[in-house]
């Protein structure tokens, strides 16, 4: 019996140990958030809108499973209003308002050869779909899920620790905080009734990391 909780507790400590060492090799969670412009596909949205973008803003969290592979997931907001105006300026009737609020779930490969590399370039693909809003005046309003479609991202990432060493520094003295200014373009497909309510978006954000990261 001596030897049975003997080897029990042998047991018990090597998956400790195990798991503690692989967790030493775990790369960073992440967050970002992010603001833009988006450009929607939609057909005759100029002409309903008075322009053929809108402000977009958009939140995301991840995860690396690698310092060059990271699932991530994004809750993105569009909205915009107009007054239905079709070209000649003839008015429509009633004031028109839209939301779309995309979420996307992708993967993405990093070009990341090291933990402190001041540039990082990425590119990355995955699902999407959306819940959107259409309220126009003196008509019914639409609103709904659209169907699973697709998105595809890429941009660079600056570290911001590597600029401002001393303040990263004090802020996180074993590297394991990680600030990044990036740019990104993004477009996605997403269509409801055969409409595509996706289109392109062109942002700039500020990324997180933390965690111990994959040397």
């Amino acid at each position: 019996m001596i030897r049975g909780i003997c080897i029990t507790l042998a047991s018990m400590m090597s998956l400790t140990v195990s798991g503690i060492a692989a967790a030493a090799d775990t790369t960073p969670w992440m967050f970002e958030i992010k603001g833009g412009l988006f450009e929607p596909d939609l057909p005759l949205y100029k002409e309903f809108y008075g322009d053929d973008r809108n402000g977009y803003f958009a939140a995301a969290f991840g995860y690396q499973f690698k310092r060059w592979l990271e699932l991530g997931g994004e809750l993105g907001y569009a909205r915009d209003k107009g007054a239905g105006v079709q070209p000649g300026n003839v008015q429509l009737g009633g004031a028109v308002k839209y939301m779309l609020v995309p979420a996307h779930l992708y993967v993405s490969l990093l070009g990341k050869t090291s933990h402190d590399q001041l540039f990082v370039p990425y590119a990355g693909a995955g699902l999407t779909m959306a819940y959107y809003k259409q309220d126009v005046e003196s008509q019914p309003n639409r609103d709904g899920r659209t169907d699973l479609g697709y998105n595809a991202r890429a941009g660079v990432q600056l570290l911001l620790n590597r600029l401002d060493k001393r303040t990263s520094d004090r802020i996180s003295p074993n590297g394991e905080v990680q600030s990044y200014l990036f740019i990104e373009g993004q477009w996605f497909s997403t269509e409801v009734d055969g409409t595509d309510l996706g289109g392109i978006t062109y942002l700039i954000g500020v990324r997180m990391e933390w965690g111990p990261a994959a040397r």
